[in-house]
C-alpha cells in the first residue's frame, strides 16, 4: 500500500452553526446558534484524517502546542487512524484555533488564532522520517512563514530527488504571497489550488490562463478547484474538465482538503489523473455533507463507487 503523508497545519476547529450574523459591539452584543462542535481542522490534519478512513496510510507532519487543545487533537486525530508521530508539540507556543461560523447556505467565516503554525519550521521535522513515504502533499501554503517559500522548495526538491511524488496544495490563510508559491512551484508533481484564490495574485486571468501560468512556472501537472463547477486539470497543453457531483452541502469546511485525499487516494491505486480527479470531486462530495473536515468520508471503495458512477 502506498504511503502518504501531509506537511501543513492542525487547527482545533470550533464549529458553530447556523449562524446568521456576528454580534455587534455596543448593539447586538450576542447572537446564538443551535450547535457547536470541536474536531480537528486544518489541511494536513483533514487530508490525512480523510485519507485513512479511506483505508490508506497517512502520517501527519505539524505542530501543536503542548496544552488541552493539542493533546485532544493528538487523541482524535488517532482515532481516524492517521499517523500522529510527526506532529512535534511546542512548550511555548499555544495550539492553532478556529471558530467556524457554519452560515445556512453551508459556507463559512472563520476567527483564527495562528499559534504555532507561526514558529513551525525546518528544525521541528524529522527529514528522514517526512521523506519516507510514496507521497508528499506539501499543505497549508501561506499559513507556515518559516516554512513557505525557499525551505519548503528544499523539502519538496529533496523529496523528488529520493524519487517521491510531490503535490502542493495552498490555503487562502494569511494572505497569497505569489513569491513563495512560485519558488516552490518547479519542485511540485502536481498544483492543487483554488481558482478563486489563484485569481487573487492572477487578477482578470481566465482558469486556462491561470493554468498556463503555473505551468510556465515549472510544475508539472494543474489541478485548478472550481467548487460547484468541479476542476480542471491541465497538463502541457491538454485539457480535462471534471463535473463536481450535485449535492446538498451541510457544511463546507474541508472540501478542498477531502477533495486532495480522494485526488490522492486514486493516484496512490494507480488511477490516472483524470479520473483521480473525480475521485477527488466524489470525496468533496461526501464531506460537504457533514460537518467538519472529514468526518463525511466513507470507505476508498464507496467514494470509488460514486466516482465511477
Amino acid at each position: 500500500m502506498k504511503r502518504i503523508h501531509t506537511l501543513g497545519v492542525i487547527v482545533l476547529d470550533a464549529l458553530s452553526g447556523p449562524l446568521r450574523d456576528y454580534p455587534e459591539r455596543r448593539g447586538r452584543t450576542q447572537v446564538v446558534t443551535k450547535r457547536i462542535q470541536f474536531m480537528p481542522g486544518g489541511g494536513a490534519a483533514n487530508t490525512a484524517c480523510a485519507l485513512a478512513k479511506m483505508g490508506l496510510p497517512a502520517g501527519i507532519f505539524a505542530k501543536l502546542g503542548d496544552d488541552f487543545a493539542g493533546r485532544f487533537l493528538l487523541e482524535e486525530i488517532g482515532r481516524s487512524g492517521a499517523e500522529t508521530s510527526g506532529i512535534r508539540l511546542s512548550k511555548t507556543d499555544a495550539t492553532p484555533f478556529t471558530f467556524v461560523g457554519i452560515h445556512e447556505d453551508g459556507d463559512r467565516t472563520f476567527i483564527h488564532t495562528p499559534g504555532a503554525n507561526l514558529t513551525f519550521s525546518p528544525e521541528d521535522l524529522d527529514l528522514e522520517r517526512l521523506l519516507a513515504a510514496d507521497f508528499l502533499l506539501y499543505q497549508d501554503l501561506w499559513v507556515k512563514p518559516r516554512l513557505d517559500g525557499p525551505p519548503g522548495a528544499a523539502i519538496l526538491a529533496e523529496a523528488r530527488r529520493r524519487g517521491v511524488v510531490t503535490l502542493l496544495d495552498e490555503c487562502f490563510g494569511l494572505g497569497p504571497n505569489r513569491e513563495a508559491m512560485e519558488a516552490m512551484l518547479p519542485h511540485c508533481d502536481y498544483f492543487l489550488p483554488s481558482l478563486d484564490d489563484m485569481r487573487v495574485i492572477y487578477a482578470g486571468a481566465s482558469a486556462d490562463q491561470v493554468a498556463d501560468i503555473l505551468l510556465a512556472c515549472g510544475v508539472s501537472t494543474v489541478v485548478l478547484k472550481r467548487g460547484t463547477e468541479g476542476c480542471l486539470v491541465a497538463h502541457g497543453k491538454e485539457r480535462v474538465h471534471v463535473p463536481a457531483f450535485p449535492t446538498h452541502v451541510v457544511d463546507a469546511t474541508g472540501a478542498g482538503d477531502s477533495w486532495d485525499a480522494g485526488f490522492l487516494a486514486g493516484l496512490a491505486h494507480g488511477e490516472d489523473v483524470a479520473t483521480s480527479a473525480r475521485i477527488g470531486n466524489a470525496a468533496a462530495s461526501f464531506c460537504i455533507q457533514a460537518v467538519g473536515g472529514s468526518s463525511g468520508i466513507p470507505s476508498y471503495a464507496a467514494v470509488r463507487e460514486k466516482a465511477a458512477g
